[in-house]
């Protein structure tokens, strides 16, 4: 059955098939790892609320940047698997945008140890 932008149900079963896919990635499961190590150092370090509500939004952006590296990666394939200058820009920009929010969440998770 085909939901694609018909309603918001259709949005909804769209973006459970988009979950379904991302987390057949290994990077995307291994960010999902984020949420129970947020929620052990917010049960062992008891930060202040602001740095508990990053730990727990910081991994739905990691997630979700994911998503859009991976869509960006899958469209590449699609175009060429041959080697490109311009695919290997708009991937490795992909894994910067991953590389700056896991680099943010560090942060977070460090300052959080210190505040």
């Amino acid at each position: 059955m085909d939901f694609k932008n018909r309603n918001i149900v259709g949005a909804f079963w769209c973006s459970i098939e988009g979950l379904k896919i991302l987390f057949k990635e290994k990077a995307a499961r291994r960010e999902l790892l984020l949420f129970p190590l947020s929620v052990v150092y917010i049960i062992v370090f008891q930060p202040a609320v602001l740095f508990m509500v990053l730990l727990l939004v910081l991994p739905l952006l990691i997630i979700s940047i994911e998503a859009i590296n991976t869509a960006i990666e899958y469209i590449c394939d699609e175009i060429t698997m041959d080697e490109s200058n311009k695919i290997k820009k708009a991937k490795d920009l992909g894994s910067a945008a991953i590389f700056l929010s896991l680099t943010a969440y560090g942060g977070v998770f460090i300052i959080g140890l210190f505040y």
